[in-house]
């Protein structure tokens, strides 16, 4: 299925541009190594930013926030 682009989530979550790439990424699926890889970032940097998203999405854990973002969907 789609997801929503990082422009999108930057919009809904006030996450920032590059926050919002790797949730991107998360939200298609991707281990969290590989979607830091495709933001080209580091995975320790990766695991800071995907703190702040949780933070601001109310999420705990990558499971609930990659259902969120697809929930976030129909909104494109």
């Amino acid at each position: 299925s789609m997801v929503p682009s990082p422009t999108l989530l930057a919009g809904l979550f006030d996450l920032t541009p590059a926050e919002a790439r790797l949730a991107a990424s998360l939200a298609q699926g991707r281990p969290l190594k590989e979607a830091a890889a495709s933001s080209n970032v580091t995975v320790k940097t990766s695991r800071t930013y995907l703190e702040r998203i949780f933070a601001k999405t109310g999420t705990r854990q990558q499971s609930q926030l990659v259902a969120l973002l697809k929930s976030a969907e129909p909104f494109r």
